[in-house]
């Protein structure tokens, strides 16, 4: 009876080893498992941090232009902006005035010989120095 007794304890002995080695390593594994999904989610807070910073500068940015078309949408109602584009765009003059239109004169025969050598391109340009 004590050698039977010596083995059952020797049996729950070794029970009681493999759990506990079963139990570290699953403690280990859960323990591991918990730190990368922390890692993880500290990551993807890291990123959505950066893109909330990056589209709060885009909001500034398309702040600031929807000030300045409020500011175009009130100019373009004036009379003033309205002469200033019917003159510039649309070529009209106001009633009374003078349009004046200035030419240019055209090369005359001294200057001609060098208006054309101005024209070459960089190509020929290139080829005249080649051949010489």
């Amino acid at each position: 009876m004590l050698a039977r007794f010596k083995k059952n304890k020797k049996q729950a002995l070794q029970r009681n080893i493999f759990f506990s080695i079963f139990l570290i390593i699953a403690m280990v594994l859960v323990v591991s498992f918990l730190f990368y999904t922390n890692w993880n989610i500290n990551q993807k807070r890291a990123q959505l941090t950066a893109r909330i910073e990056a589209l709060k500068g885009e909001i500034q940015v398309l702040e600031q232009k929807n000030i300045e078309f409020k500011e175009r949408v009130s100019e373009v109602g004036s009379e003033e902006y309205l002469e200033k584009v019917a003159r510039e765009q649309l070529n009209l003059k106001a009633p009374g005035e003078e349009v004046v239109v200035v030419k240019k004169e055209p090369a005359s025969a001294e200057g001609s010989g060098e208006a054309k050598e101005e024209k070459k391109s960089w190509w020929e340009w290139l080829k005249n120095i080649w051949e010489r």
